[in-house]
């Protein structure tokens, strides 16, 4: 474990460190941080994952609104321009 202070002197060596296989922890106040090495994924030889990592993300807290959203959002508008 090092401090992110003391890591920021070190920062290649840590990366050529993760990249062996290490994963290194940084410390900042009560905070932790891992890095660890990163494999992007091949769009053919893993498109399984991918799709699961797509799906994930449409069902996730950043998908586009639904329709009763969005006119709800609409209605509040109409409403509070009605108020000027």
């Amino acid at each position: 474990m090092l401090t992110v202070s003391k890591a920021k002197s070190h920062l290649g060596g840590l990366v050529d460190e993760v990249q062996e296989g290490a994963p290194v922890i940084l410390v900042h106040g009560d905070k932790l941080a891992k890095l660890e090495r990163y494999e992007p994924l091949d769009p053919d030889a893993d498109s399984p994952r991918i799709e699961a990592m797509l799906l994930e993300a449409i069902k996730g807290p950043h998908a586009p609104y639904s329709r009763a959203e969005m006119e709800a959002v609409l209605g509040k508008v109409i409403r509070e321009n009605r108020k000027r």
